[in-house]
């Protein structure tokens, strides 16, 4: 059971430019860096929502009212823009044997707050690691 849309538009349109850059520093040090920017609108229009045929179960009817869910145009928009930016590198202690490390930082904007609210944010992560090549 449940219910059924019939018309439905649902838009997106991401646009994202990026841009990253290598260097070797000296023979062993290699230097990364790395900048992104994404910006996302997503939107329903157009929401029909009825019942399938043969629906009879009163608590399904007076549960799920598709005139009500059929006035929520907007309930699902959606538009947020992120940038993200990284710093790296890796340092060849011998032919086989390295070290890398890297930190990035992200900026979360929410332009378009709906169901959970404001989801503005950003955010710090990194790794430090060492590997050894065969």
């Amino acid at each position: 059971m449940g219910a059924t849309c019939d018309t439905t538009q649902y838009d997106t349109d991401v646009h994202t430019i990026s841009l990253a850059a290598d260097y070797a520093a000296t023979e062993k040090l290699d230097l990364r860096a790395a900048v992104s920017f994404s910006d996302a609108k997503a939107e329903w229009s157009s929401l029909y929502i009825n019942y399938p045929a043969g629906v009879t179960d009163p608590v399904l009817l007076e549960m799920y009212d598709p005139t009500a869910l059929s006035s929520m145009t907007d309930y699902s928009d959606l538009h947020y823009q992120q940038t993200e930016l990284s710093l790296g590198g890796t340092y060849q202690v011998t032919p086989q044997f390295y070290v890398a490390a890297q930190a990035a930082y992200e900026i979360f904007k929410d332009k378009d707050p709906y169901v959970y609210g404001d989801l503005d944010g950003e955010s710090w992560n990194g790794y430090l690691g060492v590997g050894y090549k065969f």
